[in-house]
């Protein structure tokens, strides 16, 4: 990455949607822009996309998603895997806020862009799963989540989650190193608990 604008990660709900979302500038390969340009594109307009990708910078726009109950990965009721295990299944909905989130964000995008003289910006289709969160979520009660705050599952003692799924929703930042001081602070707690030998 070659920057982080975070001028838009503040709560600031004149803005029309709650939460925010961070601009991060991104190296373009050539095989990622042709996979997420437009995904599924063919044709003459989309190759004269491409042959302009010498000239072309990248932007993400990182922002929370709200957690919805119905946004969840299950087991697929028919589809199978090579061993006859049934396939996940991975569902999600934008809510109102992402939408209006992330038109928002588009413009403020465009208006960086437009600022360092750009002739043109497209407006790819949102990342189809950058980082999956919040299946196994953290909860102080068991009918509320999965685990408690130390990652450790309601129901199994011994059993710990240690990755993005115990977060309770995403935030205006990549997830990667709150899930590293998670992992650590749990180790801590673990190696106590065995100690103590209460797992």
């Amino acid at each position: 990455m070659a920057g982080i604008i975070q001028d838009e990660s503040a709560l600031d709900t004149k803005r029309g949607f709650t939460g925010g979302f961070e601009m991060e500038t991104i190296s373009l390969g050539l095989p990622f822009t042709a996979a997420f340009l437009n995904p599924g594109a063919w044709g003459s307009d989309y190759t004269a996309l491409l042959d302009q990708y010498a000239n072309m910078a990248g932007l993400w726009i990182v922002g929370e998603d709200m957690p919805q109950a119905g946004n969840a990965v299950t087991l697929h009721e028919t589809e199978k895997d090579q061993f006859g295990l049934p396939v996940p299944n991975v569902h999600y909905d934008d809510h109102a806020n992402d939408l209006a989130m992330r038109s928002y964000a588009y413009k403020r995008g465009a208006a960086v862009y437009d600022a360092v003289g750009a002739i043109k910006t497209i407006e790819v289709p949102p990342y189809p799963s950058t980082h999956n969160l919040g299946t196994c979520r953290q909860s102080e009660k068991p009918g509320d989540g999965v685990c408690n705050k130390w990652g450790q599952t309601h129901d199994i003692k011994n059993l710990f989650i240690s990755d993005g799924s115990q977060f309770t929703t995403s935030a205006s930042e990549n997830p990667t190193l709150t899930i590293v001081t998670l992992a650590i602070r749990q180790a801590e707690y673990v190696r106590d608990q065995c100690g103590k030998r209460n797992i």
